[in-house]
């Protein structure tokens, strides 16, 4: 890691001209930064990965993509520990982004580029609005999002990074509406969307890790557990270290029942969330929650309350008390259930 972060330094980022302004990723001196500051993300190094996309804005101020990669990873910092304190930072951030490439595309509007990370920026925002709650400036955003890289594309058919903002859409609005898509004004676009992303997995430039997990969460929701599973397990053979992969690894062996795989991973989560500066205890609610009901279902209810009361015994921040009530209401029903059952016999 430290290899890494030595020889994404100054001296390798591309070299400031007249026409900084207007350097993309295509180049390949951004796109090595690019590739590089993504890496350390998915290895969960976050300040190095900050620090490499700050001295991208350095480098080029007037272009939007070091903005938009240092605001995707202080998103991944605040997903991955599920708390929000960089949210107002995350917004201006993206925001500067999306003022900056609009400018540069009407300056340029023959380069895809420019609409790509706009609407890149507003697809991040919308995730965001979704986590908290704001359901209308989610969809809002997401709309905008997706009409800009629908620019991108008609404006370069092979821009094949786009098709995994465009095909996730298609997928997760076809799938929420699926109980109306009979209607002849709503299309069923699922098996579209999930084209478009294989596409970006298949030809993008840097769509090919982050494509395969939203794949694997399309297989779910369509419980095609084992297509996923290979696709998850191919992101943890790559990553081993990155929590972002192994959260969507085990969320499908939980659901395959498959509780001897799952119960090491879960372990091994718990034992990263608990050795993090900060833990504000939400993401080991459920890893606890979850190894309780495996711990149950291989026969091991004496284990299976422990967990559960190790979780309930976890002091909780009003927030995050708000936000986990529906995983501690079920906490206390399966626990009050396990000891029902160890008192029956006689344990």
């Amino acid at each position: 890691m430290l290899q890494l972060l030595l020889l994404a330094g100054p001296g390798n980022l591309p070299a400031q001209d007249a026409g900084s302004r207007f350097i993309t990723p295509a180049d390949s001196g951004m796109a090595r930064v690019v590739s590089r500051g993504t890496l350390l993300t998915y290895q969960n190094d976050f300040d190095g990965a900050e620090a490499l996309f700050d001295s991208l804005c350095e480098a080029h101020p007037e272009s939007p993509f070091g903005y938009f990669y240092r605001g995707a990873t202080c998103q991944a910092r605040m997903l991955d520990g599920e708390r929000f304190w960089e949210l107002e930072n995350f917004k201006d951030l993206m925001a500067k982004t999306i003022d900056l490439a609009e400018d540069l595309r009407a300056e340029r509007p023959e380069d895809p580029w420019f609409p790509f990370a706009a609407g890149s920026a507003y697809l991040y925002l919308g995730f965001m609005d979704t986590k908290k709650g704001g359901m209308w400036g989610a969809y809002r955003n997401t709309v905008k999002g997706v009409d800009l890289l629908e620019q991108a594309l008609a404006i370069d058919s092979t821009f094949y990074d786009a098709y995994l903002g465009i095909g996730s859409f298609k997928y997760w609005k076809s799938s929420k509406a699926k109980s109306l898509t009979w209607l002849p004004f709503i299309d069923d676009e699922r098996e579209r969307g999930m084209e478009m992303v294989q596409i970006a997995i298949d030809k993008g430039m840097f769509t090919r890790t982050v494509g395969r997990d939203q794949l694997a969460w399309i297989y779910m929701d369509g419980k095609r557990y084992e297509e996923a599973l290979e696709l998850a397990g191919s992101n943890v053979s790559l990553h081993p270290e990155s929590r972002f992969f192994r959260w969507t690894y085990v969320e499908i062996l939980f659901r395959m029942d498959r509780w001897e795989e799952a119960f090491p991973v879960y372990q091994g989560l718990l034992n990263d969330i608990r050795a993090l500066p900060v833990n504000n205890h939400y993401n080991e609610m459920t890893c606890l929650r979850d190894m309780a009901k495996i711990a149950h279902r291989r026969g091991e209810t004496a284990r299976a309350v422990m967990y559960l009361e190790e979780m309930l015994a976890l002091d909780l921040s009003e927030a995050i008390a708000e936000r986990g009530a529906h995983k501690t209401k079920e906490a206390r029903k399966l626990l009050k259930e396990y000891r029902r059952e160890l008192a029956a016999s006689g344990e």
